[in-house]
């Protein structure tokens, strides 16, 4: 089983060695446990002489159909996912890199945690951040066959600041299964550039497999992804990170000058709505709607009438190529049903068990109808086709789910334990990962047993303010 490598960018004149890493990465990565795919959002045809030499040695190059002015790594990241074919994805910029060793390390991790079974599963590879000697001694250690880690543990890394600058454990190197992720949506929309964009993915994945206990001030940012304080949610995405860490998986950020593209880093107004959408979630299970699959199984046209039925099909929406979902408190006639379908194209149609009424079908034959009934036992639900051939063998139809809620018991996530839906597809959610115990390993770097205790009380220096003429001119133009 492969993994694909989705490499977001956008190459410019001023991108630092954007060819030179782009080949090193397509020749350390081993080809035969890895689909490598750079997903590309807005490279001028003037720079795009290093993805078309790529694209002729086998490499994977989608590009974006409309990519905005402001290049925003969450929003081609999405892209990549959607685009990917293989069943665990993982992101990987185009400044993170690692030996062939280092790659299928990642590898054998996702096999350990059968990632294509167990949806909810997910792991980060820890980056260490490189300073420019640092950055020359990887490359020579390499050279030379040396490890350039000498003890897998935070007290080496941390000992090393001419060569470390910081270790983010909790990365945006998520290792995750694709359907999983096309189901939570994503990177919320609303983030644009970079900054803050990877924190709320980690913590809707996370919030569905915690790994341990929420830390104190779990919705502090301390700035600072140091592990030695189980304070604020860098560190509990830490724990996603720490655990692979000790089996040898990591990966290293080369270092550049920082980059100078007016407006990409934004992290006044994208953490001001981090802090927003992690407590919308806790609260409501508020996401982003799911990301359908453009080589999915049609086109649908889904009635709700209830939030309750939107988290019923969010497992469901990426097996299709397109959707759209209508709230309606009743289910329409025939004639409105297929006036609706015919404005959007689609050519099947499901609708929830909370949408009241008789569904009226004239028995179209180019439009498949299904409705979903209530079963018996908890959580069941039956699939009836009400319109459109049956499939050759298509027997009894729908599933078992099970919901996931939050400590207040506000519903975050529902899920299909088994779901059989003939010819709209098949889903297993698998096992979810167990919460490890605080006398783990991972949490020794934090004081095992009496790591909630070591409460951080340092407060957050504030970010000085950017000049209120300079705030106005970025909300306007976006840089």
């Amino acid at each position: 089983m492969k993994i694909t490598l989705i490499i977001p960018l956008r190459l410019t004149a001023e991108t630092f060695e954007g060819e030179l890493r782009l080949r090193r990465l397509a020749a350390v990565v081993p080809r035969d446990l890895f689909d490598i795919l750079i997903a590309d959002y807005g490279t001028s045809n003037a720079c795009a002489k290093p993805l078309r030499l790529l694209e002729a040695g086998g490499v994977e190059v989608v590009r974006h159909p409309r990519p905005e002015r402001l290049f925003s790594i969450g929003k081609v990241r999405d892209f990549g996912a959607a685009m990917a074919r293989n069943p665990v994805i993982m992101f990987n910029d185009i400044d993170f890199y690692g030996s062939p060793a280092m790659y299928r390390a990642i590898h054998a991790e996702a096999m350990r945690r059968d990632m294509v079974r167990n949806r909810f599963d997910f792991f980060t590879a820890p980056i260490l951040f490189l300073t420019e000697t640092g950055t020359r001694r990887w490359f020579s250690d390499m050279a030379d066959g040396l490890p350039f880690i000498k003890r897998f543990s935070p007290d080496w890394l941390d000992g090393q600041p001419d060569l470390i600058q910081s270790t983010a454990f909790g990365s945006s190197a998520i290792v995750v299964n694709r359907d999983h992720y096309l189901s939570l949506g994503g990177h919320a929309p609303g983030f644009s550039g970079h900054g803050a964009e990877d924190y709320d993915v980690l913590h809707r994945l996370s919030a569905l497999a915690p790994k341990g206990p929420r830390p104190s001030s779990y919705f502090t940012d301390f700035r600072d992804n140091a592990v030695r304080y189980y304070c604020g949610f860098r560190a509990f995405f830490a724990l996603y990170g720490l655990e692979p860490f000790q089996s040898g998986v990591h990966l290293v950020h080369l270092w550049h000058p920082r980059r100078r593209e007016k407006g990409y880093f934004r992290p006044g107004p994208n953490f001001r709505l981090l802090r927003r959408l992690m407590r919308a979630f806790d609260m409501s299970g508020a996401m982003p709607l799911p990301i359908p699959d453009p080589r999915g199984r049609g086109v649908w046209l889904v009635y709700c009438r209830t939030g309750s039925d939107v988290a019923l099909m969010r497992q469901l929406l990426p097996l299709s190529a397109r959707y759209r979902i209508l709230m309606r408190r009743r289910a329409p006639n025939s004639k409105a049903l297929m006036t609706a379908a015919a404005s959007m194209g689609a050519d099947t149609v499901l609708i929830a068990p909370d949408v009241g009424g008789q569904v009226a079908i004239a028995g179209e034959a180019d439009l498949a109808v299904y409705q979903f009934a209530r079963h018996a036992g908890e959580g069941a639900y039956r699939l009836i086709r009400l319109a459109g051939s049956s499939a050759p063998g298509e027997g009894d139809l729908g599933g078992v789910t099970r919901d996931i809620r939050s400590e207040r018991g506000a519903l975050l996530f529902r899920y299909w334990i088994r779901f059989e839906g003939g010819p709209l597809g098949r889903l297993e959610s698998g096992d979810r990962p167990l919460p490890l115990s605080l006398d783990s390993s991972v949490f020794s770097s934090f004081g095992g047993l009496d790591a909630p205790a070591r409460v951080r009380s340092a407060r957050v220096k504030p970010k000085k303010k950017s000049s209120w003429w300079v705030r106005l001119k970025r909300r306007l133009t976006g840089f």
